[in-house]
């Protein structure tokens, strides 16, 4: 049987501060990706930080093009790391952060959105959304949750 002893009390505290930011930071990005997609039908990858105040802000990076066949092209995954290294340069002013990016779901044949949230207490959460576009709209399936790797506060 677990004591309510004064450490285990703020130990659970500070869990929850910790579930409930990533819980927001997760919510946060999966709806601006919905969003974007929705309105724009697809999205550049975005950072998201958590103060350590409590408020969220966005983190964008410049696009890098790379040259495509007679067109430029973005590169996702360079925005993507762009964002890691903001967020890791950041990291003293936040609690959380989160990169969120599009990927592709071979396995179902679908592309989906993908959340990469990070706590400064060592707590990362991977969240993957899967979305295909109908001719009724867009179709979001029920976001899954793993674990992730730690990125920013290494």
């Amino acid at each position: 049987m677990e004591s309510n002893t004064p450490e285990t009390s703020a130990q659970s505290e500070a869990d929850k501060l910790v579930q409930d930011d990533l819980n927001k930071l997760i919510g946060t990005a999966l709806g601006v990706a919905g969003e974007q997609l929705e309105t724009h039908g697809a999205f550049l990858p975005v950072g998201l930080v958590m103060s350590n105040e409590g408020d969220l802000s966005l983190v964008a990076v410049s696009p890098n093009a790379v040259e495509g066949e007679g067109e430029e092209e973005l590169d996702a995954d360079v925005m993507v790391a762009d964002l890691f290294e903001a967020l890791s340069q950041q990291r003293e002013q936040n609690r959380a952060a989160a990169v969120v990016c599009d990927i592709h779901l071979p396995d179902d044949a679908t592309d989906a959105i993908h959340v990469m949230a990070e706590h400064s207490t060592g707590v990362s959460v991977s969240a993957v959304r899967p979305y295909r576009q109908s001719p009724s709209g867009w179709e979001f399936g029920n976001p899954f949750l793993e674990a992730g790797e730690i990125a920013i506060w290494q």
